[in-house]
């Protein structure tokens, strides 16, 4: 059978054409060109199916097939190239229907399958027959799928032999040279083996319609597309999507968006983003040499080590959502290693799943490379790591009444633009216990404002004149404003503007503080605390937990999320309610716990929570008014 397999791999790749372009491993990614002015009307709520509601999807990114195998030698990636038979075998068969217990075996109920990766058409015929009896039998199972396509990515050597018009729709540098995938570590190959499309060429739109048409026909719920790099990617996703709706009215498009944009979610109607760390309590022997999100620096002590959370990016997240559009988050990075040879081991599994779906988040469990390999042939380690990904996702469904519907209690808002910049700022105020909720600039105005007691303009250079105006009636009306550096510097067409008179003054009732530098995190945490006050519920939590607070206005329910990420027990939480909030229960997938409640001499209560071991969530049924008014 492996003799079978390396020869459909070895038939695979000899269409490619052996020509030397020469290595381009380590070059960066393209990034998108700048926004329009003003945002056009992305999808309708109706958009929606009934299925896909925001913390209802328990997810696995079920990367696989013939022309997955290709890829992942023909890109250099570790455990594929060189060859590692194993890994090889596992991947080319990961579409027999065998493999779907283990999906229902871990309680996932959407998984997202290799549709299309950059061969052609017709190279990719084979592997589109086998999906479509794997995607029927998914169906009758329960399960429901996404097809994972690239939107860019061309492996010409086959592309040009197949689809000889597709030399014309290679985007080309600068120097009029294609522009190689960025991600690719071409010394193995000794050659480039992938060039990005030109997203703009009348010719590759009408071939990704093809294969969105190719898609629907078998059976797909969902695209997802991947690599979205280059320029023309707001008219793109206007174009597919439109195109995706009209062929079938429920059908959900999204990309694999990343920081630089973020802002495209706009113009889909489902989110994801690979963007996710494996979140945890990381050996400071493992960020040296890092920076970004995973600057020591930044990162909050915890037992002599750094706390790591992606609370930030799922602020962000939520804030693109809408309310309404279902998210997703693959945590793509690992303390050690890298994803496709060193599985999450199952605490830090289970935390990521349940850090996750505390903002009612996805996380897609990822599964290709020596994983799945673990998962063909039931190691007892690997096992390990699926069954406790079986627990809390049996959990998260037995629970489902409390994670769909929610909203924010949060009294502090930062404002980002579309450049979204900074997460690693976010993640840092939220792991010193700052509560807030994102908003970018583009879409203030006084309604949104007003739920907060205090608004930072950190990052955003960009400002609408709009929004200026929303944040000054905000001041009048008593708000408070934290400024800092060059925030409001622009307008939403990229022109210097002088910031506004009122940075650093009072104005009416309210008043604005600015920094000529944002101040340090541990500084900027302590003034957004101090601005926005006592809140209706307060909590004492060590530094190794972090928590989140939502509501669910249709049922007056506030829920509170608590993650351990030391994955060691935090001793007794307390929990200070400055109203009655009605009936109290704790739930955990980890044990069995009573929270206990004391009515203090003021009539509030406090409510003490037992040692959380990785997640517990406490429901608080039925409180009072003075917590809804804060909800939005």
């Amino acid at each position: 059978m492996k003799k079978i397999l390396f020869l459909s791999v070895a038939l695979l790749l000899s269409r490619a054409v052996l020509a030397q372009v020469g290595s381009e491993n380590g070059m960066p990614r393209q990034t998108s060109s700048g926004y329009p002015a003003e945002w056009p009307e992305g999808p309708a709520p109706g958009s929606v199916p009934s299925w896909a509601k925001s913390g209802t999807i328990r997810i696995a990114r079920w990367d696989g097939g013939r022309i997955e195998t290709a890829k992942a030698i023909l890109s250099g990636w570790p455990g594929f190239n060189p060859p590692y038979p194993d890994n090889l075998y596992t991947m080319s068969n990961w579409y027999n229907l065998d493999t779907i217990h283990l999906l229902r075996d871990a309680g996932i109920n959407v998984a997202w399958v290799t549709f299309s990766n950059g061969f052609s058409i017709p190279t990719e015929q084979n592997h589109r027959e086998q999906l479509q009896r794997y995607i029927a039998e998914c169906h009758r199972q329960g399960i429901h799928v996404i097809a994972y396509e690239s939107v860019a990515n061309i492996f010409w050597e086959d592309m040009f032999q197949q689809v000889p018009e597709s030399k014309d729709w290679v985007q080309t540098g600068a120097d009029g040279k294609p522009v190689p995938y960025g991600s690719g570590d071409y010394s193995k190959m000794g050659r480039v083996t992938r060039y990005m499309a030109d997203l703009a060429n009348p010719g590759w739109r009408d071939y990704l319609k093809k294969r969105v048409d190719l898609a629907i026909d078998a059976g797909a719920d969902a695209l997802m597309y991947d690599n979205n790099f280059g320029g023309h990617l707001v008219d793109l996703y206007q174009d597919i999507y439109r195109y995706g709706a009209a062929r079938k009215k429920d059908f959900m498009i999204m990309g694999n968006f990343h920081q630089n944009n973020y802002v495209l979610n706009r113009l889909t109607n489902c989110l994801t983003t690979e963007d996710g760390a494996e979140p945890g309590v990381y050996e400071e022997a493992h960020l040296q040499g890092r920076r970004g999100r995973l600057d020591a620096k930044n990162l909050v002590p915890v037992d002599g080590d750094r706390l790591v959370t992606n609370i930030g990016l799922f602020r962000i997240y939520n804030a693109l959502s809408n309310g309404w559009k279902p998210m997703l988050v693959e945590d793509g990075g690992r303390e050690v290693e890298v994803r496709e040879t060193t599985p999450m081991r199952p605490e830090r599994a289970q935390l990521a799943l349940a850090e996750a779906m505390s903002f009612g988040i996805g996380m897609e469990v990822f599964v290709e490379g020596a994983f799945a390999r673990g998962l063909y042939e039931n190691d007892p380690d690997t096992m390990a790591i699926w069954r406790a990904i079986g627990t809390y996702n049996r959990f998260f469904a037995a629970n489902e009444q409390y994670y769909t519907g929610t909203t924010s209690l949060a009294q502090v808002a930062l404002v980002l633009d579309d450049r979204s910049d900074s997460v690693a700022l976010l993640d840092g105020l939220a792991a010193r216990h700052v509560l807030f909720d994102v908003l970018y600039e583009s879409d203030l105005n006084e309604q949104k404002l007003a739920h907060y007691k205090v608004v930072a303009l950190l990052t955003a250079r960009t400002a609408r004149q709009r929004a200026l105006t929303a944040l000054e009636n905000y001041l009048n009306s008593g708000g408070k404003i934290i400024a800092a550096g060059d925030a409001a510097t622009l307008d939403e067409n990229g022109q210097k503007r002088t910031p506004p008179e009122w940075f650093g003054k009072s104005l009416g009732k309210g008043e604005c503080a600015f920094y000529e530098k944002s101040p340090a995190l541990d500084d900027l945490s302590k003034t957004l605390l101090d601005a926005a006050g006592p809140s209706p519920i307060s909590i004492d939590a060590p530094a190794g937990v972090l928590y989140n607070i939502t509501h669910q206005p249709a049922t007056g329910r506030t829920m509170i999320h608590f993650l351990s990420y030391s994955l060691k027990p935090t001793g007794e939480i307390k929990v200070r309610a400055l109203v009655n909030p009605g009936g109290v229960r704790l739930l955990s997938p980890d044990e069995p716990m009573t929270a206990a409640v004391t009515i203090m001499p003021r009539g509030d209560r406090e409510l003490k929570v037992p040692s959380v071991r990785i997640y517990s969530m406490l429901v608080l049924e039925n409180p009072v008014p003075n917590l809804k008014a804060v909800a939005h």
